[in-house]
């Protein structure tokens, strides 16, 4: 293959990912009369249950945060969260909700996953956008330390690419692998501190909390909204992100010549 056929089918992948990436963010909000508003009403929704029922009904001290707000608190747990499941779980299922394309085209199937992450940023893009301004206005935001989300955005989209396309590749060999994944995200949701602070983590506990690599991740978005360093270590998120999108990318490379006859 010659240099210039290299670049013009590079181009070529990255239009059909751009037109990926906007076909599945105008279908998201086909025939809905509030649109792009619900990437932040959404969010707000869940802020508003979890901040009523965590702050009221079930108080959970944030001793040693850079912040007593538990709203704020949450929602810094949040964006990369929501980014993370959504990207995760539609990926899960990009290869048989689009068989057409990949049967048809012949389209390359990693860029079906590929938009699904992008939109699910993009989608996330935006209640960052508000959760900044709001910290601006009320005081909390650390200006100086926003530059560590060009760290942890990278780090969130190279892991839920990673995972994406294995389970994207599994799941069109066996269609149980997009339901497990959800049971996982359910627990994994869990056992990460978005509602709750690692300095209310019983001593014996927080080591295998520490080993969760979304614990680093949520750390690193409030030391980037709200100043102030990382309590816990960002290896074992650097860990899984390299291990997601090498067994990952394996796994894709491995199965993908196939995925046309399973679909």
């Amino acid at each position: 293959m010659t240099i210039a056929s290299s670049v013009s089918r590079r181009r070529q992948h990255l239009f059909l990912l751009r037109e990926l990436v906007v076909r599945n963010v105008r279908s998201r909000y086909a025939g809905s009369a509030l649109g792009l508003a619900w990437s932040l009403l959404n969010p707000l929704w869940q802020l508003l249950l979890f901040t009523y029922v965590f702050s009221f009904l079930l108080r959970f001290p944030l001793d040693g945060e850079r912040t007593q707000n538990f709203a704020v608190f949450l929602f810094c747990g949040l964006l990369p969260w929501m980014a993370i499941h959504e990207g995760v779980s539609r990926s899960a299922s990009a290869i048989t909700d689009n068989a057409d394309l990949v049967k048809k085209m012949r389209l390359p199937a990693e860029l079906l996953v590929a938009s699904l992450v992008i939109g699910a940023l993009l989608h996330a893009s935006v209640g960052v956008v508000a959760f900044v301004v709001i910290l601006a206005v009320i005081g909390e935001l650390s200006v100086a330390s926003l530059p560590l989300l060009l760290v942890a955005v990278p780090l969130q989209a190279a892991l839920t690419f990673g995972l994406g396309l294995g389970l994207a590749a599994a799941n069109a060999y066996f269609r149980d692998t997009a339901q497990a994944a959800g049971l996982v995200l359910n627990a994994w949701f869990f056992v990460t501190p978005i509602i709750y602070s690692v300095n209310a983590i019983p001593a014996q506990y927080l080591r295998f909390l520490e080993w969760n690599p979304l614990t680093g991740l949520v750390y690193l978005y409030r030391a980037a909204f709200l100043g102030g360093g990382v309590p816990v270590s960002l290896a074992p998120l650097l860990a899984a992100t390299i291990a997601a999108v090498v067994f990952g990318g394996a796994l894709f490379a491995r199965l993908k010549h196939g995925l046309a006859d399973e679909i």
